[in-house]
């Protein structure tokens, strides 16, 4: 057996310190990165979306390939875009940073479904602040990453719900757009009322608290004829405490529906 020179064991002892030392350096890192997840995580569910996102951008400076931190940080800059859904400049300023981070979630980590989900979630809103062609366009992207956030994750209900107004959209194009559809494809998306009441509800059963299904589930309800059932829905979505100004908007539309089918 051919011994070790000491110039050999030198080197060795070398990559050996390097690797210790990288492994001590490592882990300190993980750990804080995991602990402003968490941080970042009950800050949202206090509906601080100003807090959410700096422990993100804390979390961000230490691993900026983390996949969990891509994906809430798209969700962050869709919480700030929800809030004010009526102001083009707010949903500019952050539905496309959004979409960028999600997009590189999917490149880097293509099985995390929180990826998926704000690809979808994010294409989405910025086919409906650029237009008819652009939101027809995006409508496939839309479905096509929603349903691979489902398969990844079947008990999120925002997926479900997502699924909901893709049907609920498409259905709902005017002669018009669908001869803008027919421009854009050989035949225009197929989508019905019925499917997006289907997936309105299952979101509800998985969060029946969520004011944003019983709102729209009860707006596909109209469109479908089913007054009473979408009074019902209405009226439960009036009854749950608002705690964002999203909440508070979608109650306003709530009641204003709610004159309109009584």
């Amino acid at each position: 057996m051919r011994k070790l020179s000491l110039t050999n064991f030198g080197k060795l002892l070398l990559i050996v310190t390097l690797l210790c030392s990288w492994t001590v350096f490592l882990i300190p890192q993980t750990a804080k990165v995991k602990a402003l997840l968490a941080e970042a995580d009950k800050l949202h569910e206090a509906r601080d979306y100003e807090g959410t996102m700096a422990k993100l951008r804390e979390a961000e400076k230490i691993d900026n390939k983390n996949p969990e931190v891509l994906w809430k940080i798209a969700r962050a800059y869709f919480d700030f875009a929800d809030q004010q859904p009526d102001n083009k400049e707010v949903q500019q300023a952050n539905l496309y940073p959004g979409f960028d981070y999600a997009k590189k979630c999917i490149e880097l980590a293509p099985e995390v479904a929180g990826g998926h989900q704000y690809y979808a979630i994010l294409i989405g809103q910025i086919g409906e602040l650029e237009g008819t062609k652009q939101k027809i366009t995006n409508s496939y992207a839309v479905r096509e990453h929603t349903e691979k956030a489902i398969a990844l994750d079947p008990r999120n209900d925002a997926n479900f719900h997502v699924m909901g107004r893709w049907h609920f959209e498409l259905a709902n194009l005017s002669w018009a757009e669908r001869q803008i559809a027919s421009l854009i494809y050989a035949a225009p998306p197929k989508a019905t009322f019925e499917e997006a009441e289907q997936f309105f509800q299952k979101a509800h059963e998985i969060e029946p608290q969520e004011i944003r299904h019983l709102l729209w589930l009860a707006k596909t309800q109209v469109a479908m004829k089913k007054k009473d059932a979408a009074k019902k829905n209405l009226q439960q979505a009036l009854a749950i405490t608002a705690v964002s100004d999203s909440d508070k908007a979608m109650q306003k539309e709530a009641a204003e529906l709610l004159k309109k089918v009584s």
